[in-house]
Protein backbone atom coordinates (compact mmCIF):
# COMPACT_ATOMS: atom_id res chain seq x y z
CA UNK A 1 0.00 0.00 0.00
CA UNK A 2 1.24 3.37 -0.97
CA UNK A 3 2.00 5.70 2.04
CA UNK A 4 -0.05 8.96 0.90
CA UNK A 5 2.50 11.26 2.13
CA UNK A 6 5.53 9.69 0.69
CA UNK A 7 9.04 10.37 2.72
CA UNK A 8 10.21 13.19 -0.16
CA UNK A 9 7.33 15.23 0.78
CA UNK A 10 7.59 14.67 4.17
CA UNK A 11 11.00 17.05 4.85
CA UNK A 12 8.92 20.53 3.15
CA UNK A 13 6.25 19.35 5.42
CA UNK A 14 8.70 19.62 8.72
CA UNK A 15 10.43 22.46 7.65
CA UNK A 16 7.32 24.63 6.89
CA UNK A 17 5.85 23.60 10.48
CA UNK A 18 9.17 24.76 11.82
CA UNK A 19 9.17 27.67 10.32
CA UNK A 20 6.03 28.66 11.06
CA UNK A 21 6.48 27.67 14.67
CA UNK A 22 9.46 30.08 14.77
CA UNK A 23 7.82 33.02 13.32
CA UNK A 24 4.76 32.20 15.77
CA UNK A 25 7.37 32.47 18.77
CA UNK A 26 9.07 35.77 17.85
CA UNK A 27 5.52 37.32 17.09
CA UNK A 28 4.31 36.33 20.43
CA UNK A 29 7.39 38.17 22.36
CA UNK A 30 8.74 36.50 25.38
CA UNK A 31 7.17 35.16 28.11
CA UNK A 32 5.58 37.91 30.81
CA UNK A 33 7.80 38.21 33.67
CA UNK A 34 5.90 38.37 37.76
CA UNK A 35 6.95 41.35 39.77
CA UNK A 36 7.30 41.29 43.61
CA UNK A 37 6.05 43.86 46.05
CA UNK A 38 6.73 44.72 49.87
CA UNK A 39 5.66 47.92 52.17
CA UNK A 40 8.00 48.96 54.38
CA UNK A 41 6.08 51.11 57.00
CA UNK A 42 9.32 52.71 58.81
CA UNK A 43 9.83 53.16 62.33
CA UNK A 44 7.37 55.34 64.74
CA UNK A 45 8.03 59.06 64.82
CA UNK A 46 8.50 58.46 68.72
CA UNK A 47 8.13 56.22 71.17
CA UNK A 48 5.03 54.92 72.93
CA UNK A 49 3.20 57.08 75.69
CA UNK A 50 1.84 53.74 77.26
CA UNK A 51 4.12 50.90 78.08
CA UNK A 52 2.34 47.23 78.32
CA UNK A 53 3.58 45.12 81.01
CA UNK A 54 4.25 42.02 79.36
CA UNK A 55 3.81 40.35 76.63
CA UNK A 56 1.91 41.71 73.22
CA UNK A 57 1.27 39.08 70.64
CA UNK A 58 0.20 40.24 66.88
CA UNK A 59 -1.68 37.54 65.42
CA UNK A 60 -1.77 37.03 61.51
CA UNK A 61 -4.61 39.84 60.56
CA UNK A 62 -7.85 38.28 58.57
CA UNK A 63 -8.87 38.91 55.02
CA UNK A 64 -11.43 38.36 52.71
CA UNK A 65 -10.69 36.12 49.51
CA UNK A 66 -9.47 38.39 47.21
CA UNK A 67 -7.94 40.73 49.23
CA UNK A 68 -5.93 37.48 51.23
CA UNK A 69 -4.24 36.90 47.53
CA UNK A 70 -1.03 38.31 46.80
CA UNK A 71 -1.84 39.62 43.66
CA UNK A 72 -1.97 43.53 43.48
CA UNK A 73 -5.97 44.92 43.21
CA UNK A 74 -7.17 48.07 41.55
CA UNK A 75 -10.64 49.51 41.12
CA UNK A 76 -11.20 52.12 38.24
CA UNK A 77 -13.33 54.79 40.68
CA UNK A 78 -13.81 54.47 44.52
CA UNK A 79 -17.43 53.93 43.47
CA UNK A 80 -16.66 51.30 41.15
CA UNK A 81 -18.48 48.04 41.66
CA UNK A 82 -15.68 45.94 40.39
CA UNK A 83 -12.32 44.71 42.20
CA UNK A 84 -9.36 43.73 39.34
CA UNK A 85 -6.54 42.17 39.65
CA UNK A 86 -3.03 43.32 37.95
CA UNK A 87 -1.38 40.88 36.06
CA UNK A 88 1.99 40.03 37.06
CA UNK A 89 1.69 41.92 39.94
CA UNK A 90 2.17 40.33 43.36
CA UNK A 91 3.10 41.26 46.95
CA UNK A 92 6.23 39.14 48.24
CA UNK A 93 3.52 37.43 51.14
CA UNK A 94 -0.36 38.45 51.44
CA UNK A 95 -1.42 41.80 52.76
CA UNK A 96 -2.67 40.11 55.83
CA UNK A 97 1.21 38.19 56.26
CA UNK A 98 2.84 41.51 55.24
CA UNK A 99 1.00 44.03 57.97
CA UNK A 100 1.34 41.43 60.67
CA UNK A 101 4.86 41.52 59.82
CA UNK A 102 5.30 45.41 59.93
CA UNK A 103 3.12 45.75 62.94
CA UNK A 104 5.63 43.57 64.98
CA UNK A 105 8.64 45.74 64.11
CA UNK A 106 6.57 48.88 64.40
CA UNK A 107 4.99 48.55 67.69
CA UNK A 108 8.52 46.48 69.19
CA UNK A 109 10.60 49.87 67.91
CA UNK A 110 7.74 51.93 69.67
CA UNK A 111 8.68 50.01 72.75
CA UNK A 112 4.68 49.39 73.45
CA UNK A 113 5.83 46.27 75.27
CA UNK A 114 7.87 44.29 77.42
CA UNK A 115 7.96 42.10 73.73
CA UNK A 116 6.24 42.60 70.63
CA UNK A 117 5.64 38.94 69.01
CA UNK A 118 4.16 36.96 66.01
CA UNK A 119 1.95 33.75 66.47
CA UNK A 120 5.19 32.07 65.77
CA UNK A 121 6.85 32.75 68.65
CA UNK A 122 4.73 29.87 70.95
CA UNK A 123 5.11 32.58 73.69
CA UNK A 124 2.46 32.48 75.99
CA UNK A 125 1.35 36.32 75.63
CA UNK A 126 -0.88 38.94 77.98
CA UNK A 127 -2.14 41.07 75.47
CA UNK A 128 -3.15 40.17 72.11
CA UNK A 129 -3.38 41.92 68.65
CA UNK A 130 -5.89 40.91 66.13
CA UNK A 131 -7.36 43.02 63.12
CA UNK A 132 -8.76 42.18 59.42
CA UNK A 133 -7.69 44.15 56.33
CA UNK A 134 -11.02 45.56 54.84
CA UNK A 135 -9.18 47.64 52.13
CA UNK A 136 -5.89 47.16 50.47
CA UNK A 137 -6.12 48.22 46.84
CA UNK A 138 -5.26 50.99 44.33
CA UNK A 139 -7.78 53.16 43.04
CA UNK A 140 -6.97 54.98 39.39
CA UNK A 141 -9.48 57.92 38.97
CA UNK A 142 -9.33 60.83 39.31
CA UNK A 143 -5.69 60.14 40.63
CA UNK A 144 -3.85 56.94 41.22
CA UNK A 145 -3.85 56.62 45.17
CA UNK A 146 -3.43 53.70 47.77
CA UNK A 147 -6.77 52.88 49.69
CA UNK A 148 -6.00 51.33 53.07
CA UNK A 149 -8.25 50.04 56.22
CA UNK A 150 -8.06 47.71 59.03
CA UNK A 151 -9.59 47.33 61.62
CA UNK A 152 -7.43 46.73 65.06
CA UNK A 153 -8.24 45.31 68.24
CA UNK A 154 -6.44 44.88 71.27
CA UNK A 155 -7.55 42.32 74.04
CA UNK A 156 -5.97 41.23 77.43
CA UNK A 157 -5.30 37.43 77.20
CA UNK A 158 -6.25 36.69 80.60
CA UNK A 159 -9.62 38.85 81.11
CA UNK A 160 -10.38 39.49 77.32
CA UNK A 161 -10.83 42.82 78.50
CA UNK A 162 -11.14 44.89 74.84
CA UNK A 163 -8.56 48.05 75.11
CA UNK A 164 -9.01 49.17 71.79
CA UNK A 165 -11.16 48.24 68.77
CA UNK A 166 -10.88 50.70 66.09
CA UNK A 167 -10.87 50.80 62.23
CA UNK A 168 -8.49 52.91 60.51
CA UNK A 169 -8.65 54.05 56.95
CA UNK A 170 -6.18 55.49 54.75
CA UNK A 171 -5.94 56.98 51.38
CA UNK A 172 -2.65 58.28 50.22
CA UNK A 173 -2.07 59.75 46.31
CA UNK A 174 0.98 58.32 44.62
CA UNK A 175 3.49 60.55 42.71
CA UNK A 176 2.71 58.99 39.34
CA UNK A 177 0.73 56.07 37.42
CA UNK A 178 3.35 53.58 38.06
CA UNK A 179 2.92 50.30 40.12
CA UNK A 180 6.47 51.31 42.20
CA UNK A 181 5.11 55.25 43.30
CA UNK A 182 1.79 53.07 44.73
CA UNK A 183 3.37 50.93 46.33
CA UNK A 184 5.29 54.08 48.20
CA UNK A 185 1.83 55.00 48.19
CA UNK A 186 1.09 52.05 50.86
CA UNK A 187 3.49 52.23 52.68
CA UNK A 188 2.90 55.63 53.80
CA UNK A 189 -0.77 54.81 54.73
CA UNK A 190 0.19 51.77 56.82
CA UNK A 191 2.53 54.38 58.57
CA UNK A 192 -0.10 56.72 58.90
CA UNK A 193 -2.59 53.88 60.30
CA UNK A 194 0.18 52.46 62.86
CA UNK A 195 0.80 56.04 63.94
CA UNK A 196 -3.05 56.44 64.70
CA UNK A 197 -3.05 53.02 66.20
CA UNK A 198 0.15 53.46 68.69
CA UNK A 199 -1.27 56.73 69.26
CA UNK A 200 -4.98 55.55 70.50
CA UNK A 201 -3.15 52.38 72.32
CA UNK A 202 -1.09 54.84 74.82
CA UNK A 203 -4.32 56.58 75.49
CA UNK A 204 -6.59 53.83 76.05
Amino acid sequence: MTNPISANRMGPLLIGAGLSLMLWSCASGPAPIDHYYRIDAGVPDAPAARRLQGNLQVDRLRADALTGERQLLYKETADAPEIRQHPYRRWSDPPAILLQTELVSFLSAASVADTVISTTARVKPDYVVYGRVRHFERVLEPEVRAVVEIQLAVTSAAGGEILINHSYREEQAAVDSTIAASVVAFSEAVHIIFERFLADLGGS
